[in-house]
């Protein structure tokens, strides 16, 4: 069932709808000349450097690339493209194969096609697979930086249809993962899915029939963070560190109750496909690990503010709790890169509740008086407003829409999947309503039955659906899925599918 809807998904979005006018023609390079099929060049280079050229194409070896004699050769070859790319070059073939570099290397390919689309695409070391690579154009031809030797092209992720943005190598993605306790059975469901995840994005083959269905990630960061913002100072059962909790800072703890599991993780996880060594079972291993946070966590969840402060740098005008500012060039530099897509993956069974006044979190409060379970939902002039995220998730690219994904694994009721955000918003089951057969808890908007375990119940993530809505309404992809499952495959499929979009370029 999960390949078959990924796979459609990416048929869907294969269609999507371009930049240009109706009945224009998109910007062409400058007619390069294309090196005959069957035509080759060699030179021997050694650490002095030197330059190999085929017709137009050209490849720059600099001094100190290599520490002995080689002879290079380039090819121009007649293998088509992947199904899923356009072409706007031939495929080139440079040997010998996996060959590395100590300094990067630079090409020049020539093309024809849209400029502002073009993107070399370069298989990874020891791999079928093309990862796009920082491309830029200059009169037809497509200049990049290169560490090893393998197959290329230049082309775009569209399948002839019009895109939005050049294809990307890189992915940053934060999962806020949940840490009441409520989340047991939610936790390992997620980390059973992990690692279909980080294959899927490691060779971008998503269904596992060989075949790449978009640009494989050259470059894949995670982080988890907690909804733990601490409370404003104020002591709550359950919230062990009251004034800040964790902050929404990376965190990088191992799960202390899995014996495969290590005590300690780096915060934030780097996984290079093409890198030696490279492991992508172990990687998603060590990304379950930390994800796992146990369920002793903070009763009051703040996803969004934590999400915010994670991926907001310190320069920003954007403060939090106590005058604080974001971690993103601080405790948690190195996480949100300039060129990546951004993917934030909300698992939870709660509904928001980022404060703007902390003493809603006071127990003995003569202003927010009514139950803790409720004041979250009773006191809506509490909160921050949800354009504060929407806002500063983009700011976190830079403004640029196209490089964010926001997706919820909340509690939408499982047959709104996939419906609007305003057909969410509207159904009667997210309305926050008291439950009459338990009146200190909101009645849930999805229920689960485990097999070997009590019934999960999820709260009406309204301010999570808002977000989501306000962020699709400027140019993100949204996935707003349910929590309310045995099994997240069905949800993973469709962050996969959101997330391969926009690696690849592609617009809606």
């Amino acid at each position: 069932m999960l390949r078959t809807w990924i796979v459609l998904a990416l048929a869907l979005a294969l269609a999507c709808p371009g930049s240009h006018e109706p009945g224009t023609d998109p910007p062409m390079a400058t007619p390069r000349a294309q090196p005959p099929v069957g035509s080759s060049e060699s030179a021997l280079i050694g650490p002095a450097g030197g330059t190999v050229a085929l017709g137009e194409l050209t490849l720059t070896v600099p001094e100190g690339a290599l520490d002995a004699p080689v002879e290079l050769t380039i090819t121009a070859t007649d293998r088509p493209t992947p199904d899923r790319f356009e072409g706007y070059s031939r495929v080139f073939t440079f040997a010998p194969e996996g060959l590395r570099f100590a300094r990067p290397v630079r090409v020049a390919l020539p093309f024809t096609g849209d400029p502002a689309l073009a993107t070399i695409f370069w298989t990874l070391a020891e791999s079928e697979s093309y990862a796009a690579v920082p491309t830029r154009t200059e009169d037809g031809l497509a200049l990049a930086e290169v560490h090893h030797f393998s197959q290329a092209f230049v082309g775009t992720a569209c399948e002839g249809a019009v895109c939005c943005g050049r294809a990307t190598d890189e992915l940053d993605l934060l999962l806020l993962v949940d840490s009441s306790g409520s989340m047991v059975e939610e936790q390992d469901a997620l980390a059973r899915e992990l690692p279909a995840l980080v294959r899927a994005f490691a060779t971008g083959d998503v269904d596992g029939d060989g075949a790449q269905d978009f640009p494989a990630v050259a470059s894949l960061q995670v982080g988890t963070i907690s909804p733990d913002m601490g409370t404003g100072g104020h002591e709550v059962p359950t919230c062990s560190e009251p004034f800040l909790g964790d902050d929404g800072v990376l965190l990088g703890a191992g799960n202390l109750f899995d014996a495969s599991c290590e005590e300690s993780y780096p915060r934030v996880q780097r996984f290079e496909p093409g890198a030696p060594g490279a492991d992508a079972e172990r990687f998603a291993r060590n990304v379950s690990c930390v994800a796992q946070l146990g369920t002793d966590g903070c009763g009051f969840e703040q996803q969004l503010e934590a999400a915010l402060k994670a991926v907001t740098p310190s320069t920003s005008a954007t403060s939090f709790q106590a005058g604080t500012r974001g971690h993103a060039d601080g405790a948690n530099a190195g996480f949100v890169r300039e060129r990546a897509v951004l993917a934030l993956v909300n698992v939870t069974d709660e509904n928001d509740c980022s404060a703007a006044d902390p003493e809603l979190f006071d127990l003995d409060s003569p202003r927010f008086a009514t139950d803790p379970n409720l004041r979250c939902s009773d006191y809506p002039e509490a909160l921050h407003p949800v354009s504060r995220y929407a806002e500063g998730f983009l700011d976190a690219k830079g403004g640029d829409a196209s490089r964010l994904v926001f997706a919820n694994i909340a509690g939408i009721p499982r047959d709104l999947e996939g419906a609007s955000g305003d057909a969410i918003l509207a159904d009667p089951r997210m309305e926050e309503r008291v439950d009459p057969r338990e009146p200190f808890q909101l009645e849930p908007s999805c229920t689960t039955l485990y097999e070997e375990a009590p019934p999960g119940r999820a709260s009406p993530p309204r301010r999570l659906v808002e977000t989501a809505s306000a962020l699709e309404a400027r140019g993100a992809a949204t996935v707003n899925a349910s929590i309310c499952r045995a099994s997240f495959g069905d949800a993973v499929g469709r962050i996969l599918a959101r997330v391969a979009d926009r690696v690849a370029g592609r617009c809606e």
